[in-house]
């Protein structure tokens, strides 16, 4: 009897040891998600109630239901049904989402070079900036 009762003994010090051990060195700690990251490998499609700003606006697909505030525009015809309105004041390119913004480096066009935020500041003021740009634009006529 005093053998089993020293074996079980151990079991249960080396389960409490084990536990104490894992607690007081925890693992490898998850690097938290990065709130915005650069790629030159975006799109539109990955953003819900898009909101365009293009200073430049050259070769890419505007999504169904997006609003978009341009300066130029390459080819007017890509804005034919969409909900746009011109502005001469826009400085920049980047689009909106609900929950994210892809910022662009240079003219709005496909596989230019990038970032996307999630950091709800930036959110917060580049919406400022697009209802700006929106609230003064003008719609074209001759769409």
């Amino acid at each position: 009897m005093d053998a089993i009762s020293i074996a079980i003994g151990l079991i249960i010090g080396a389960i409490i040891a084990i536990i104490a051990i894992s607690t007081t060195f925890p693992g490898k700690k998850e690097k938290p998600e990065p709130a915005s990251r650069y790629t030159s490998k975006w799109s539109l499609e990955s953003l819900t109630n898009p909101r365009i700003v293009a200073e430049y606006l050259l070769d890419v697909e505007i999504p169904p239901g997006a609003r978009v505030v341009v300066k130029q525009c390459k080819d007017k015809e890509k804005l034919k049904g969409i909900n746009v309105r011109y502005n001469p004041n826009i400085k920049g390119c980047f689009a909106l989402g609900e929950d994210r913004a892809i910022i662009l480096a240079g003219p709005f066009k496909e596989n230019e070079p990038a970032v996307i935020t999630v950091e709800k500041n930036i959110l917060l003021k580049l919406n400022d900036l697009f209802d700006s740009y929106w609230n003064s634009g003008t719609v074209p006529k001759n769409l």
